[in-house]
């Protein structure tokens, strides 16, 4: 099992590293998600969820539909949130960018970077989770930003992104929890300047096998949600994978999973956008937690 989420946090360090050297103003967001998540890949894991690609008061829940004509802007913050698996074990590990010249955003990616290194110092056995939440906005307040509060951390099971247990960004003491030796958590703190809150937003580019479902629906639904199924088990995918697998025809993929949304078969994430538009940034790893130590598996 440990093996499996380090293969997967080595993946998630790779496209990491190729996002870093290829995200410039001008290249196309497609370009971006297609080749880290080809990196991921290439490096014997498979996606645990297609690549967030989420500028400034976005804060989670952007990746490119197919055909996307977005571009990286000369200025903002934009958010790249990647996940791979191995056998099912998860790497989630997230990264900031800052495309402005003059440093203007830095503040943000720096307590977002510091709260998250204050959460892994802290984040071993017998320890509460909220008391993780209190580490994390400590660090953020201290450079006059704020936590988003209805965002956070999550633990980690075998295909399982969210399996309960929530590692709030500030001391919230209905989290309270204790770490447990074997225990695999994503931690991630998000800092603002707005509000500290997210709401839907009104569109989504994510979806997720929800369950199957059996009266009134045509014999092309039905085919169509044993691939997804199949090729994606519980675990969130983008459309694109869907052209990419070739499991449906291009003409017919929004069409059909609007259909599957519609009827409860699919899940959707619509974006998440900070309530009052400010601007966002946020850093990620996923660790293990041991007797003796906390492993960081995508560093």
């Amino acid at each position: 099992m440990i093996e499996d989420y380090l293969k997967a946090g080595k993946a998630t360090v790779s496209a990491k590293k190729l996002a870093r050297q290829i995200t410039k103003p001008g290249t196309p967001l497609i370009e971006i998600c297609n080749k880290c998540e080809e990196k991921i890949i290439e490096n014997g894991a498979e996606l645990a969820f297609p690549l967030n690609i989420s500028l400034n008061e976005i804060a989670a829940h952007y990746s490119s539909p197919i055909d996307d004509q977005s571009v990286v802007p000369e200025e903002g913050l934009l958010k790249l949130d990647f996940g791979a698996h191995v056998n099912g074990y998860i790497a989630d590990t997230a990264i900031t960018i800052n495309l402005n010249q003059d440093k203007k955003f830095e503040t943000f990616i720096i307590a977002a970077e510091e709260a998250l290194e204050a959460a892994i110092e802290n984040f071993r056995p017998g320890v509460k989770l909220f008391e993780i939440g209190e580490k994390i906005s400590e660090k953020i307040i201290k450079h006059g930003l704020k936590p988003i509060m209805n965002l956070g951390g999550h633990r980690l099971l075998q295909y399982t992104l969210h399996a309960g247990e929530f590692v709030p960004n500030f001391k919230d003491k209905t989290h309270n929890q204790e770490i447990h030796i074997g225990d695999a958590y994503a931690i991630e703190p998000f800092t603002t300047n707005g509000v500290g809150r997210v709401k839907d937003g009104k569109n989504s580019y994510i979806y997720r096998f929800h369950k199957v479902i059996k009266k009134n629906v045509s014999y092309e639904l039905k085919t169509a949600i044993s691939q997804i199924k199949q090729n994606f088990s519980t675990l969130p995918f983008s459309p694109r994978a869907i052209l990419k697998k070739k499991l449906l025809p291009k003409n017919k993929i929004m069409q059909i999973i609007n259909r599957l949304a519609g009827k409860g078969a699919l899940q959707h994430y619509p974006i998440l956008v900070e309530v009052r538009n400010g601007f966002v940034a946020q850093a990620e790893h996923t660790v293990v937690v041991n007797e003796n130590e906390t492993i960081i598996t995508t560093k």
